[in-house]
């Protein structure tokens, strides 16, 4: 009879390890999850910068309007490599501060200038909705802004 009143005890000390493995396992998998997305952003941002520069460099500099003709390659081919994305992600696509626009010919430098942002900070505008779990803390735990940018001289 001892021995059934010890077994009815434990069920409760099983109860409280499957809570705490559970919460560690989730904020793995949750870890996992809200990290790759906002990488994958950035990279796709890198990439499409570094295309978009790329592609100025293909506008003849003997055209009239060279430097509008550079930006809007620039920016055609930017927004063309981030097609992949859903539209409410590319919605909130930001150009970075300057001239409100995603792609800037410097005519002192002679250098074109690609750059996209996304205000990730933004509760309204987070993918992945951040989480604050015990004793590990913010997941995912990411900058404010999420920002690539290219320069090419031409």
């Amino acid at each position: 009879m001892h021995r059934k009143a010890f077994r009815g005890g434990q069920k409760g000390a099983v109860a409280i390890e499957f809570t705490a493995v559970f919460l560690l396992f989730f904020a793995l998998i949750y870890g996992l999850i809200s990290y790759s997305i906002p990488l994958l952003m950035l990279q796709s941002f890198n990439d499409a910068a570094a295309v978009g520069a790329r592609a100025a460099v293909a506008v003849d500099p003997s055209e009239p309007g060279y430097e509008a003709l550079a930006e809007t390659r620039a920016r055609d081919e930017l927004l063309a490599r981030l097609a992949w994305m859903p539209a409410t992600w590319r919605a909130n696509l930001e150009p970075c501060a300057g001239n409100g626009q995603y792609a800037d010919y410097v005519g002192a430098t002679s250098r074109i200038e690609v750059c996209v942002q996304y205000q990730y900070g933004d509760p309204a505008k987070a993918i992945i909705p951040v989480l604050r779990f015990p004793g590990i803390g913010a997941i995912p735990n990411l900058p404010q802004t999420l920002k690539a940018s290219a320069n090419l001289l031409l």
